[in-house]
């Protein structure tokens, strides 16, 4: 099969990474080809079948939507990007198109994924268009409708220009219908992949990045969360005071997006301590396998790398984003995880979490941490029962 996804990442890079995952996996037997419109996200090499479609970058702002690079003005951008994806359906003609996200979210750019779907069609009408969707979709701030109108617009647009849903979650951790009031109502077949993890490459102690015993502190891929990272710090220090850190270092990964003056309020921070400051890096999940536990928010990709992992985790979702307050709690509720308020974090509450965290054990779970490959898999099967 001939494979293009479209994802977008606007704010973090969540949608990025799980995208480029289902790419790898695809590319092990299919032609794919992966979208790249947003700032640069660090990531493992690639399989050499994975082609990378680059068109102008888009980023959200407090303003809304602004050119990557700062040049030119988001017209020109964006028309520029819709005639980039058009042309490049008409010269690839895929089988199959991923859309991650649309019509859930993505609102402003339905322009383009429109105009992509109708090339697509246009060039082979037996195409097979795919909304590409994460555990929990609940509507975001930014579409501007609420209510049955949000429904009706989502369930109109799978209706007139989809042939499925593909849900990367496991049922068993959540469904649809939790979080998507027209569930019932969606006109195409929904199926259930199981979560889309990146896998480490090496496991457990024996493969530790440090020879020193060490906790991992993350804030994900999106700018902001400075005020965590510090917190961890404060906490540790009084857990260090008080003896209980069992000698063990603290790592800090920096935020992707962070500014400068934001790194440096850290490195202030962590100076004369068992700390350490590692920049956004592309093998995290290897330091989070060798970590005693983590601190972290509760993003789509922070949280199947803990449950591949299987860390004790300490989470505090970010309270603008949608989706992490319900996974945090849910993984709570499996006892996966320890979960702290989102509302601003009491240094003291973070500082017995973190003693409480370091006398767990290697959680245990049967969650499906296999989405990409099963993705792969379904539309292999799907495919031959089309032909």
């Amino acid at each position: 099969m001939k494979v293009l996804i479209y994802a977008q990442h606007l704010s973090g890079v969540g949608h990025r990474v799980r995208a480029l995952e289902l790419a790898r996996a695809l590319a092990e037997r299919h032609e794919v080809a992966l979208v790249d419109g947003g700032r640069h996200v660090p990531h493992r090499e690639c399989a050499d079948q994975i082609r990378w479609v680059e068109i102008p970058g888009l980023m959200r702002t407090k303003k809304g939507l602004v050119s990557t690079d700062g040049s030119g003005s988001l017209a020109g951008a964006r028309k520029n990007r819709q005639q980039k994806l058009v042309e490049e359906v008409r010269q690839t003609v895929p089988d199959v198109l991923l859309i991650e996200h649309y019509p859930f979210s993505k609102w402003e750019l339905a322009s383009e994924i429109e105009a992509t779907l109708d090339a697509a069609r246009e060039m082979n009408p037996r195409v097979r268009v795919l909304c590409s969707l994460r555990d929990i979709s609940p509507q975001t701030r930014h579409e501007g409708v609420h209510g049955e109108e949000y429904t009706a617009r989502v369930l109109e647009a799978l209706g007139d220009r989809f042939d499925g849903v593909l849900l990367h979650s496991d049922p068993a951790f959540t469904r649809l219908d939790e979080h998507f009031a027209g569930a019932e109502r969606i006109p195409v077949a929904v199926h259930y992949t199981g979560f889309v993890s990146e896998k480490p490459r090496s496991r457990g102690s024996r493969h530790r990045p440090l020879e020193a015993p060490y906790a991992v502190s993350s804030v994900g891929g999106g700018s902001g969360s400075v005020d965590l990272a510090l917190d961890c710090v404060e906490a540790w220090r009084r857990n260090l005071t008080a003896g209980r850190t069992g000698g063990r270092v603290l790592v800090t990964f920096a935020g992707l997006f962070w500014s400068k003056a934001e790194i440096r309020r850290v490195e202030e921070a962590i100076a004369d301590g068992p700390f350490l400051l590692e920049s956004f890096r592309d093998d995290f999940l290897d330091w989070l396998a060798g970590a005693d536990f983590s601190i972290s928010r509760a993003g789509y990709n922070t949280c199947t790398n803990l449950l591949e992992t299987r860390r004790p985790a300490i989470l505090a979702p970010h309270p603008r984003m949608s989706d992490q307050a319900y996974r945090a709690t849910r993984l709570a509720e499996l006892g996966l995880a320890t979960t702290i308020p989102t509302d601003g974090v009491r240094v003291q509450t973070l500082a017995q979490a973190m003693v409480d965290a370091s006398e767990r054990t290697p959680t245990h779970h049967r969650i499906d941490l296999d989405g990409a490959r099963n993705t792969r898999v379904y539309l292999e099967s799907t495919e031959r029962n089309t032909n």
